[in-house]
């Protein structure tokens, strides 16, 4: 793990990047819609991605835009992605006990510095990612006056209900510098066991959905199982609080993933980055191919928000 994590520190600290803008226009209502009128008139970024781990391929290039109004800011991402994943770690059914698919889901991140930061204005998301100690994990700071909002789509565990995690970067504990924004209340929870054996839970819809969503769960039975059957690993209800601040629309088709997420400019709340328009702001992004940690791809440019 050092080895990897020197690597990926090395590898992105020398790496000389341009400044990529993302050009905001401004609408009459920047509604959460991938196919709004608007779109046609909002300039598009196409950004390449690359791997973090050697080995690994690069990522696909994605298409960014985005809008605002008075109220909103929002922003639609394009990319290609052969497969729809949406049974993160699910519950299989031999016939007899379960075992863990290895299947996760797929991603994109948002990554934008709350307070004025002239290294992550010049390197981008390799200033977060790492620190001067290839010991510690990467996504946090050194210091605790340097924190990061984190936008984090999933396709398994927020999209089905309509939003993107919201979550913060800070400083460093032992293993990382990730924190989740105030949750008051929903969220996705794990169907686990007692003993962790199997879930506690199947849908009420049925054995062959690909989500439960809270209200539905009913205790599991494994009467009704046949083998091969998939349980979700999570009860999914909408995450409410500033946790639940970003609306998002993810649709898969011909072989793309189309996803527009959507907040307001200001939340008043600290872990929230505040949005305004004129003032430029960089940004990070990644996206994920059913997977998680490091097999990120993120962005090879530096990327910067511009309003007009």
């Amino acid at each position: 793990m050092k080895k990897i994590l020197g690597l990926y520190f090395v590898l992105f600290v020398g790496l000389i990047q341009a400044q990529n803008v993302l050009t905001v226009i401004e609408v009459d209502d920047a509604a959460l819609d991938a196919n709004a009128a608007f779109w046609a008139d909002a300039p598009k970024l196409e950004q390449s991605t690359v791997a973090v781990l050697e080995g690994e391929d690069d990522g696909p290039v994605v298409i960014m835009q985005a809008a605002y109004d008075s109220e909103y800011i929002t922003i639609r991402a394009e990319w290609a992605d052969s497969s729809e994943t949406l049974l993160r770690r699910a519950w299989l059914w031999n016939g007899s006990a379960f075992t863990r698919s290895q299947e996760n889901q797929d991603r994109i991140m948002l990554t934008f510095p709350m307070t004025n930061n002239a290294t992550f204005a010049s390197k981008g998301c390799t200033a977060a990612c790492h620190t001067e100690d290839p010991e510690k994990w990467w996504m946090g700071s050194d210091n605790a006056n340097v924190t990061y909002d984190n936008w984090h789509w999933k396709s398994a565990q927020t999209n089905p209900l309509g939003y993107a995690d919201d979550a913060w970067w800070g400083e460093l504990d032992e293993t990382t510098g990730r924190k989740d924004d105030d949750l008051a209340g929903g969220g996705f929870v794990d169907n686990i066991n007692a003993d962790q054996s199997g879930p506690s839970f199947m849908s009420s819809e049925g054995t062959t959905v690909t989500l439960i969503i809270k209200g539905q769960e009913i205790p599991i039975d494994t009467a009704a199982l046949k083998s091969g059957d998939a349980i979700p690993a999570y009860v999914l209800e909408r995450a409410m609080g500033s946790r639940g601040d970003i609306e998002a629309s993810g649709t898969h088709q011909d072989g793309k993933w189309i996803v527009v997420m959507r907040r307001v400019l200001e939340t008043g709340n600290d872990d929230d980055v505040a949005f305004i328009p004129g003032k430029r702001l960089p940004f990070g992004m990644s996206v994920v191919d059913n997977g998680g940690g490091a097999k990120h791809k993120v962005s090879s440019d530096l990327l910067v928000l511009e309003w007009k």
